[in-house]
């Protein structure tokens, strides 16, 4: 089914964009500046350079084979067996990423706009809103980002313009902040350490051949460091990098300071629609990606029926945390420290056993 699916490459930038977008909203932000200090931008734009290089590792997988995604290549490549796990590991990712987020977008909710709630109905409503744009698809949820980036964008635009009176050039001092290792070598590891491209590769086939792949992927990684690098360089020179440190939701932060006059402030809540939305696009995503994988795995002609499982295996999973910063810690580990495993490593091994069995001719390789 996933074949059949096609849309443009804008709807797909735009969907890709928002998906990375979504930690910018959370507590990343923060870690970025605790590693790199005033130069958490700097991390951010190394990042994006090997962002892109990860999106041109896929794009050397997929070019031999047009028509397949990174699931039908494993299991070529790699045989039954190993493809399988190496398939399972990336659906395992999938689902992690979207227990994890639904976690942290619920009580992030829960800090900003609805303190009185529980945390069980935020992460049902999270997860039942995954599953229908799910169920709905993958062009459904491609339309609607593109349908609501301006509103998006508008919000980011309205956030920088009601917050430029406090800015400070000087809080970006000293350009490389906490030193060159921890900008370049552990920030941009953690900044560039992303789901999307992984991602992109399972949806290829709606990208109309892995040439349109490179285009989309390095276009919306462009595009999402770029948001990321220019509210970092606010964050520092609104807040100063040591305060800015401190706050679990930096961008919610940001977003309480503007006032435009007596009767246009706490525009805070605008932002938190934005958030719920961006949230729920980022869930719905994995979760699909987490179908189709394992769909493609075990031959399924259909990935709808694995919808509901997966979701409550993704609900039990965002439980699991005891409180907030059970959920960060974990997030940190998973989706920033554990990422580069599934996303360069796996894919690097699919790489090289696939060129190296194409070198040794079919008899051999058999």
């Amino acid at each position: 089914m996933d074949g059949k699916i096609k849309f443009g490459m804008a709807e797909a930038v735009v969907l890709l964009t928002m998906s990375n977008m979504a930690r910018i909203f959370l507590s990343f932000p923060r870690a970025l500046l605790e590693m790199s200090g005033p130069a958490a931008w700097l991390s951010s734009i190394t990042g994006m350079g090997l962002a892109v290089l990860q999106a041109y590792l896929f794009y050397h997988i997929l070019k031999p084979s047009p028509g397949q995604n990174i699931v039908d290549i494993a299991n070529k490549s790699l045989g039954n067996i190993a493809g399988t796990i190496f398939n399972i590991i990336f659906a395992s990712f999938f689902l992690a990423v979207a227990a994890l987020f639904t976690r942290t977008f619920s009580e992030a909710l829960i800090i900003t706009a609805l303190p009185s709630t529980p945390i069980s109905v935020l992460l049902t409503g999270f997860i039942m809103l995954a599953v229908l744009g799910s169920y709905i698809g993958l062009e459904a949820m491609a339309r609607s980002a593109r349908l609501t980036y301006p509103f998006v964008l508008s919000g980011i635009a309205l956030l920088l313009l009601g917050v430029s009176p406090k800015w400070d050039l000087q809080q970006l001092f000293p350009i490389l902040g906490n030193g060159p290792v921890n900008v370049f070598a552990m920030g941009g590891l953690i900044s560039g350490a992303v789901t999307e491209i992984l991602l992109a590769a399972v949806i290829v086939k709606s990208f109309h051949g892995p040439e349109m792949f490179l285009k989309i992927t390095s276009r919306a990684m462009l595009m999402g460091f770029t948001y990321l690098t220019v509210l970092s360089i606010v964050l520092v020179i609104t807040h100063g990098w040591n305060t800015a440190q401190e706050n679990t939701l930096p961008f919610y932060n940001l977003a309480r300071l503007i006032y435009l006059g007596r009767f246009f402030q706490r525009t805070e809540s605008i932002f938190i629609i934005i958030w719920g939305f961006i949230g729920m696009i980022k869930v719905a995503l994995t979760l699909y990606a987490a179908a189709q994988t394992l769909a493609g795995t075990f031959r399924l002609t259909d990935y709808r029926p694995l919808l509901w499982p997966l979701a409550l295996i993704a609900y039990a999973g965002s439980i699991i945390p005891h409180d907030m910063p059970s959920a960060l810690r974990l997030e940190s580990m998973l989706i920033r420290e554990v990422a580069w495993l599934p996303t360069v490593a796996l894919p690097l091994v699919i790489l090289l056993v696939s060129r190296i069995r194409k070198r040794s001719g079919p008899n051999e390789s058999g």
